[in-house]
């Protein structure tokens, strides 16, 4: 039985995927200007702020004006108490994710930092193991498919990535499950804008503090050109939009339903690392990525299939 609920969470996710993946690769390419990973998740973050902001006030505005702005609503203050503790959980969780891939994406491909980054449903469900909504046998046997194609890319003997890439990109993926895991949550407690706006003052803090890192690649702060500014103000609007698609679609549907959509975000990131001048991954990689996106594709119909089950019994039930 359709339900337009998990279809508008599927279609919103896959939409984010587009955008972060161009966003990516503006990161990217400010990364070969010279810009350090941190002073990336900076600019980002604060642009992002900015970004929610200046909405909230927009439409409030525009109502008086418009009567269609009226339909819209943005709230940035909690709908009832209770959730600060998660939502604070949920942007250092994000914040550490977006640090590390960032740094990745500014040492490694873009294509291999990506497919480092959508293992994040592979920990999504193993650590739903440790809740009471349980995976099923075929959803942990693609899950491991998918592990084994994270330790194909991750390994350095067959993909020439040193073991510290390697190392930042599974913890990124741990991180990133944790926050995706409380966002489901979150909804009962703040509107999906607030939860944009709270994620990206937290990676504003954390991106300005990793400016202070005397490490290569990641720390340091560059005076932005005035072409680097716009490409910094983009990388603000256009992750706000994605996050706010991911988000939302978040708030449609269970996290293991949605999750694995965002493997799109690997065939994306290859074609435009690709055009920037990265490498196609050799062999092994290629697997793993390859092994990374069957694992999605596994899970997604799997859940498919016992959504319908569960729809039809119901609908059996009722007819009763």
């Amino acid at each position: 039985m359709f339900n337009p609920l998990i279809a508008k969470g599927i279609a919103l996710m896959l939409l984010s995927t587009i955008f972060f993946s161009i966003m990516n690769a503006i990161v990217k390419y400010l990364n070969l200007m010279g810009y350090s990973s941190m002073e990336n998740v900076f600019f980002r973050a604060f642009f992002m702020v900015l970004s929610v902001w200046s909405l909230a006030a927009f439409v409030p505005v525009m109502s008086h004006f418009s009567p269609k702005f009226k339909k819209f609503r943005v709230r940035i203050s909690a709908k009832k108490v209770g959730g600060f503790r998660h939502i604070l959980i949920r942007g250092a969780l994000g914040g550490v994710a977006v640090s590390a891939n960032y740094y990745n994406f500014a040492t490694i491909p873009l294509g291999i930092a990506t497919a480092f980054l959508q293992s994040t449903p592979i920990f999504v469900v193993l650590l739903s193991l440790f809740t009471r909504h349980k995976p099923t046998l075929p959803t942990i046997i693609a899950t491991l498919i998918g592990f084994v194609g994270v330790l194909l890319v991750a390994n350095p003997s067959s993909s020439d990535i040193p073991p510290i890439n390697a190392l930042v990109g599974i913890i990124a993926a741990v991180c990133a499950a944790g926050a995706f895991m409380t966002i489901h949550k979150l909804k009962a407690f703040y509107t999906s804008e607030a939860v944009v706006l709270w994620y990206g003052i937290t990676m504003c803090v954390v991106g300005g503090a990793g400016m202070l890192l005397d490490i290569d690649k990641m720390g340091g702060f560059t005076a932005p050109s005035a072409f680097a500014w716009v490409l910094f103000v983009l990388t603000g609007i256009i992750g706000t939009i994605g996050q706010w698609l991911m988000t939302k679609s978040y708030m449609f549907a269970a996290p293991d339903i949605v999750s694995p959509i965002a493997y799109m975000r690997i065939v994306w990131s290859l074609l435009l690392g690709v055009a920037l001048g990265d490498s196609f991954p050799n062999l092994m990689p290629s697997i793993g990525i390859a092994l990374i996106l069957l694992s999605g594709a596994l899970v997604a119909f799997g859940i498919y299939r016992r959504k319908v089950r569960e729809c039809s019994v119901n609908g059996a039930k009722d007819l009763q």
